[in-house]
């Protein structure tokens, strides 16, 4: 072998021994990033704002079970199957895992941005900018605490400070005064920092108005969660924390920035579209008036979904889809799984009225039409949709109460079946809408109305007058007549008649439970007062599987 082949020789061995080397086989995968690679731009802060809304779209959250789980727990809605209702839907300390996730990713989200956002904070290099998205970013980490302090009473907790990484560490048990403090401090950032208003190309961001009603409610929840459950309602820190919340409330009502939408004719079609443009994705016309629908003056915080499947054929909302599934599980198309039903109790319960436009079967509050279908109601106005059909219990509901007599009572009713119409109407034109592009109208005008009134009645019994006119002022949108003063019943009746089939009754009486004043828990129908227990009805359960994970470090809630 001469001198020149030894070397190529040599040459190759080397390589065939570097090429099966640990260096060799170490390649960067170009299309993953790192924190150290990420970053860098003010792009690149904009990205991971938009990643942190996301899990509100989840199907653990708006995108199903908000929806799914807590009007099954309505005392108000029956599920398809009578026995998968409140008695049995919590059996399985499981049930609520999908949302505990949704929930754990945006807390993950969100705390991860701001513990590194400040990164890009001289390259963004206008601090108004900057703020923004930080403020938005903690408005919705406000958001994602508020509904665990809420719902699993004493969950994880952690925030930028103390973000987890290591899997093998176990997680326990946070404190309620960690998450009460924090999502207060996060969403007081939001008010200062957020902008009144969005240009039209980024509609469907979070507004100061929107982190505003947010604070009011929760620290309106804190008032029954946390002092009234420890006895502490009547402490001097109790009352300030409702005047916060008076204050935080009062700001969105007076920012002018919203308002409800009145009807513009004195007919029953103007008025039920008056209604349901709230609930709506199409805007509704009404002879030569039309009601926007999707954020509209009414909506103060929006979840924004479309008809983008991209492609994809998994059940996954706000991931794989860019809509929900609610018209799947609960439209009154005979393709849709229709596997909720209101009970009659509830219609029975609206009030009547004196001069109700012609067109209505009975004399009654028209927030009780806007929240059922009833046989006879027509599904679409839009002859081209192919919906445009009457409901017809039996074909557009499984008759649920009905066929498992559910109703005792004697009173003559207008449908055989009342199904649920907020969200449902207009129908979506497709058999089998998995991809439904309804927007979540998760805290509207309304909504921020009734709570300054009970703010007010809970905080000196509504002294200057302030929470009668603002409950008057919903009651006066449905033509109702006003009422003369405060008191419990008329909250809840109010919060029922406006709030129903929303996803807020079974909230509002978990909260109220803590309250001897409220005693509504007593006052409801005697199958649910059965089922109830305290305290362990009071909080879901946290899913045994995260329990486990965590090697038993994390304990269950009360009664599990």
């Amino acid at each position: 072998m001469n001198t020149m082949k030894r070397i190529l020789f040599i040459l190759l061995i080397a390589f065939v021994f570097a090429s099966c080397s640990d260096t060799f086989l170490e390649t960067q995968n170009k299309n993953n990033l790192d924190v150290g690679s990420f970053w860098k731009t003010k792009t690149d802060m904009e990205l991971a704002v938009n990643a942190a809304y996301c899990p509100l779209a989840y199907g653990g959250m708006f995108g199903l079970n908000y929806f799914l789980n807590l009007n099954t727990l309505d005392p108000y809605i029956w599920f398809e199957s009578p026995k998968g209702g409140f008695d049995q839907l919590l059996i399985n300390t499981n049930d609520f895992k999908s949302t505990w996730s949704a929930l754990y990713q945006g807390l993950f989200r969100t705390s991860d941005i701001l513990a590194n956002i400040e990164k890009v904070r001289t390259v963004v290099n206008d601090d108004s900018i900057f703020n923004q998205n930080k403020g938005q970013v903690t408005a919705l980490r406000g958001m994602y605490y508020f509904y665990m302090v809420t719902w699993f009473n004493a969950p994880i907790y952690y925030d930028e400070t103390d973000v987890p990484t290591d899997p093998m560490v176990p997680l326990t048990n946070g404190t309620q005064e960690q998450f009460w403090t924090k999502l207060e401090e996060d969403l007081n950032f939001a008010t200062t920092h957020l902008p009144a208003t969005w240009p039209s190309s980024e509609t469907g961001r979070i507004t100061k108005g929107a982190a505003y009603a947010q604070l009011g409610k929760a620290l309106l929840y804190k008032h029954y969660h946390y002092y009234l459950r420890f006895g502490k309602g009547s402490t001097a820190e109790a009352m300030e924390n409702l005047v916060k919340a008076k204050t935080a409330l009062k700001a969105v009502i007076e920012s002018g920035n919203y308002k409800l939408i009145q009807s513009l004719s004195n007919d029953k079609t103007n008025e039920q579209a008056a209604i349901l443009s709230n609930f709506s994705y199409l805007d509704i016309p009404v002879g030569t008036n039309t009601y926007k629908a999707e954020n509209n003056a009414e909506s103060v915080w929006e979840i924004q979904y479309n008809d983008d499947n991209r492609g994809q054929g998994g059940w996954l909302p706000g991931w794989q889809w860019g809509g929900n599934l609610l018209n799947e599980y609960f439209a009154p198309l005979p393709s849709c799984y229709r596997n909720l039903e209101i009970d009659p109790t509830l219609w029975l319960k609206f009030e009547a009225r004196a001069n109700a436009p012609e067109g209505y079967k009975t004399k009654i509050d028209p927030r009780a039409y806007a929240t059922c279908y009833i046989d006879g109601d027509t599904l679409d106005w839009r002859k081209s949709s192919g919906q445009n059909v009457p409901f017809q219990s039996g074909i557009n509901s499984k008759k649920i109460v009905l066929n498992n007599n559910l109703f005792t009572g004697s009173d003559v009713l207008p449908s055989k079946s009342f199904g649920l119409k907020k969200y449902f109407y207009p129908q979506w034109v497709d058999k089998s809408p998995l991809c439904d592009p309804v927007n979540v109208r998760v805290i509207r005008f309304a909504d921020v109305l009734l709570m300054y009134a009970e703010v007010c009645f809970q905080l000196d019994g509504d002294a200057d007058g302030t929470g009668l006119a603002a409950l008057n002022e919903v009651r006066s949108r449905a033509g109702m007549p006003s009422k003369f003063s405060l008191n419990v019943e008329i909250i809840v009746n109010e919060r029922t008649f406006e709030l129903a089939t929303e996803g807020h009754h079974y909230n509002d009486i978990i909260r109220w439970s803590f309250d001897s004043k409220f005693d509504v828990v007593n006052n409801l129908d005697v199958l649910f007062n059965s089922r109830f227990n305290k305290p362990k009805n009071q909080y879901f359960p946290i899913p045994q599987t995260d329990i486990d994970s965590n090697k038993g470090a994390l304990k269950q809630n009360p009664g599990w």
